[in-house]
């Protein structure tokens, strides 16, 4: 129900680490069309894909989610993860945006959050994966896991604080896969807040994001069971869009290949459908066309991701009515039930940003999340001297600077030069 037959089938397999050694730092396999044309093939595309529709299915008939208890269901690692997010929501106080900044666009400051992200990215994803490790050594009782579970929050929260406070005992062999897991891991992560370069963030991020919960399921930090992927859908993502925002309220980061008026949104995608999901069969008889009732978006905002999102834009978009501002979503809003619009937003994402060269081209992949082709075209390093007939050929060299016996080649003089 919930995973594709290939998924279905190597469950069991992926519950457990890799072997030590096995992973490799990850690495761009998508250059051109061609490529694009593979992933689109592959079965990791699928698996992903498979993925993201088991988290939004997982939400149906589930009800609204109590903001009051966000660690309810969530594995030891799904809370360290929650408690990293929550602590990252405070770095924007701590770096505020540069104020003289003049861009419309992206404040600098930004990048100094994002320095700080890839400072501390080894703790906070070595301390899911060592939170992950003692839950997997040690069996916890329903009495004790309720304390475990708001231990792992503590220790992810402390993470992101930049304290490493747990070290847990480790076999040499054991360190070694943790270190594997982190480097590949650390590249999904890195991608998932946006850009420190050209100060943009987009639905690129957000699936490199969705990348990275799927690495962390490939390496067994959650199992595939409704509740446990409910739990990730609803708590994680939710506080992931809340730092997401936080990033583009703050600096002011510029949406990355938006449509503008005539796209699903400036900067998100799979919210959408996770939140169409939650709303499929729900208790309130909420329907698509609700999103234009002001008191529900209030009420609900925070317990179903759907009006969520649908506020968070009515706030940003001020002055013009909201038909002009979003007409996609207000198009949607007359589609008759939840279960067509997260079918159509389903097929959105697939199409509009796992089918699209600009969005893929910066993934990477490595062994949780392996490309299964070789790449078409991989561009050439820059050659440090000139050639003629390519590389290993001649050094190409004008023939007044090339050395002579016989002064074959002369310099010519000006007409004035003595």
């Amino acid at each position: 129900f919930f995973f594709s037959r290939t998924m279905a089938k190597s469950s069991t397999r992926d519950q457990t680490l890799p072997n030590a050694g096995d992973l490799l730092p990850p690495k761009r396999y998508i250059y051109c069309m061609a490529d694009l044309e593979k992933f689109h093939l592959s079965s990791v595309r699928r698996d992903l894909l498979s993925f993201a529709n088991a988290l939004g299915r997982s939400c149906i008939s589930c009800g609204p989610f109590n903001p009051e208890k966000p660690l309810a269901d969530l594995s030891p690692a799904m809370a360290a993860l929650r408690g990293a997010l929550d602590g990252m929501e405070k770095w924007v106080e701590e770096i505020p945006p540069d104020k003289d900044a003049k861009a419309r666009f992206g404040n600098p400051l930004f990048r100094k959050w994002h320095e700080r992200l890839v400072e501390r990215t080894k703790i906070v994803v070595g301390t899911i994966l060592d939170v992950h490790a003692k839950a997997q050594g040690n069996k916890i009782d329903e009495e004790s896991r309720s304390s475990f579970i708001e231990d792992a929050h503590r220790l992810g929260l402390e993470a992101a604080r930049g304290h490493d406070t747990f070290v847990p005992k480790m076999s040499s062999a054991s360190v070694k896969q943790r270190d594997d897991i982190c480097v590949e891991c650390a590249a999904y992560w890195h991608a998932s807040f946006g850009h420190p370069t050209r100060l943009d963030y987009g639905t690129g991020h957000e699936a490199s994001f969705l990348v990275f919960l799927y690495a962390l399921y490939r390496a067994g930090c959650f199992e595939p069971k409704p509740k446990g992927l409910r739990a990730v859908t609803l708590s994680i993502f939710s506080q992931y869009l809340k730092v997401c925002r936080g990033l583009q309220t703050i600096y002011m980061l510029e949406p990355a290949g938006s449509h503008g008026v005539w796209g699903l949104d400036d900067y998100h995608c799979l919210p959408f459908y996770f939140g169409a999901c939650q709303l499929i069969n729900n208790f309130e008889g909420f329907d698509p066309r609700s999103i234009h009732d002001q008191r529900i978006l209030e009420e609900y905002h925070q317990r179903y991701l759907y009006f969520g999102c649908i506020r968070y834009i009515m706030q940003l978009k001020t002055g013009a009515p909201f038909r002009e501002t979003s007409p996609m979503l207000n198009d949607i809003s007359s589609i008759e039930t939840w279960s067509k619009v997260s079918s159509g937003l389903l097929r959105l994402f697939e199409g509009e940003v796992l089918g699209k060269l600009p969005v893929v081209q910066h993934f990477v992949f490595g062994e949780l999340f392996k490309a299964t082709w070789q790449p078409v075209q991989v561009p050439q390093p820059a050659p440090s001297r000139k050639f003629i007939d390519g590389i290993g050929g001649d050094e190409c060299i004008a023939p007044w600077a090339a050395k002579s016996n016989n002064n074959e080649h002369k310099p010519t003089k000006a007409p004035w030069a003595k």
